[in-house]
């Protein structure tokens, strides 16, 4: 088990309970949350990540896609 930093879950749990408010300027981005606050945001994940440890000096930021709900997610099985 990797040994992550306890402020790692305690970033994320904040994200996921605030889903509603980070609609109103981050919908459909990427977030990167350091201590409770959104340090990085926008469309490409890898450009949040990489500003978020630039930023926060950390390998591990949580990354969240705050996701309006309009997104249908699926997937199809052929068989023949």
């Amino acid at each position: 088990m990797i040994d992550t930093d306890p402020v790692f879950w305690e970033d994320l749990k904040w994200g996921e309970t605030h889903h509603t408010e980070l609609l109103e300027n981050y919908r459909d981005k990427w977030v990167a949350i350091n201590n409770k606050v959104i340090v990085a945001a926008g469309e490409d994940l890898s450009e949040v990540m990489n500003k978020a440890k630039s930023l926060t000096g950390k390998e591990e930021v949580p990354v969240l896609f705050i996701d309006c709900g309009d997104h249908v997610y699926g997937q199809a099985q052929l068989v023949f």
